[in-house]
């Protein structure tokens, strides 16, 4: 699947300059101006791709403004609604300007036999089904439709069509937000104000799709006290993914909390560090229980630094979290429990590396050894 945001024939980023502008032709696909001039189109007059013929000029060829934006989402900016390859109204189409919306809302807006663009103003007069189709914008409702992460619900789950199994353990310090990740990724709501304290270890799990596969996630969540550090990494032997995760604002006792808001403005850059070292210090303390109890070589750990969405009272520096990631080769991420940032993204980024590290893993090798529950008869 080709990168909207590139040239198709030097895989070079499409940019607002002279040569590298992305320009649409009358087939739909798309290239930068550079290539269409010094390429086979000039040679043989045709498309590279679908081998169609071209005979506009280069000048003539509409700048595609959707391939310029490599952000750009898959909705018509008119009605908000997603472009669709399986329903013509929704197919997006390219105006001579440059802008593309879907069919459904170009005939809404024609009026007297010419289509008014919602950006520019300017007006066309073509009909909506001999509008060039952006191919581009097409290619990017495939993806979304092929390869897109989405949380499945159980109930649609036919449980002996599962492709992949993964088990993902959260260890870190207390009321750091391990529980509270866990919820949102189960729940897609925001934690109590006051989260009970995970005692021992309990799990979450999720049913999700991407690419084109069901995959079951489990989370395991473990008590965030250091006594239980062996018992919590013991506990996770087998899992494919750790998750450590601490908070970038303080968890200060009163007293600590009292401290920091009377001190002045060089004593707080000594409390913020010393806070900062003492996070850290916990995160390799998580780390090095873990690595004891899991000696296999396949892993993927992620650094996480929660409570982002509190920029007021956040102590730990975006580029000190990055450095340290940096010296244990971890992945960093940030995150909030209150808002969801992040939290889909970070799972979704986790779930294709496990895919990409397990391609066969059909069936979990974690399994929590659980004793007979079935009740006795006798009195004791």
């Amino acid at each position: 699947m080709a990168n909207i945001s590139e040239c198709s024939i030097c895989l070079k980023d499409f940019k607002e300059e002279p040569d590298r502008v992305p320009r649409i032709l009358k087939c739909g696909d798309t290239f930068c101006t550079n290539c269409i001039k010094t390429s086979i189109l000039i040679d043989k007059k045709v498309c590279p791709i679908c081998i169609s013929k071209v005979d506009e000029d280069i000048e003539e060829m509409i700048i595609n403004y959707y391939a310029l934006n490599p952000t750009k989402t898959i909705l018509c900016d008119l009605c908000l609604e997603e472009f669709s390859i399986n329903d013509p109204e929704k197919l997006p189409k390219i105006l001579k300007c440059g802008h593309t919306f879907c069919a459904k809302c170009l005939k809404q807006r024609r009026c007297n036999d010419k289509i008014k663009c919602m950006f520019c103003s300017k007006e066309t007069d073509e009909e909506v089904d001999k509008l060039i189709m952006n191919k581009c914008a097409l290619e990017e409702c495939i993806k979304e439709l092929l390869f897109s992460f989405k949380y499945i619900d159980e109930k649609k789950i036919d449980i002996n069509k599962i492709d992949f199994q993964f088990s993902i353990g959260l260890m870190g310090e207390s009321n750091g937000g391990k529980t509270s990740i866990s919820h949102y990724f189960h729940t897609g709501q925001s934690f109590e104000e006051s989260p009970i304290s995970t005692i021992g270890l309990d799990y979450h799990y999720k049913y999700v799709s991407c690419k084109k596969k069901t995959i079951k996630i489990t989370l395991w969540d473990t008590a965030g006290q250091e006594r239980f550090g062996s018992v919590a990494a013991g506990s996770l032997r087998g899992v494919q993914g750790l998750l450590l995760v601490f908070s970038l604002t303080p968890n200060f006792n009163s007293k600590e909390k009292e401290e920091y808001d009377l001190a002045k403005r060089e004593e707080k850059e000594k409390l913020k560090e010393n806070y900062t070292n003492k996070a850290f210090k916990h995160v390799e303390f998580w780390l090095e229980q873990f690595n004891q109890f899991n000696q296999q070589k396949k892993k993927v750990i992620y650094l996480i630094g929660n409570k982002c969405d509190d920029e007021e009272n956040r102590i730990i520096d975006l580029e000190d979290a990055k450095y340290f990631a940096k010296d244990y080769e971890l992945k960093y991420y940030e995150t909030s429990a209150k808002t969801g940032r992040n939290i889909k993204k970070l799972f979704e980024d986790l779930t294709i590396e496990l895919m990409d590290l397990y391609p066969d893993q059909k069936i979990s090798n974690f399994h929590l050894k659980r004793k007979n529950s079935k009740k006795s008869n006798k009195c004791c």
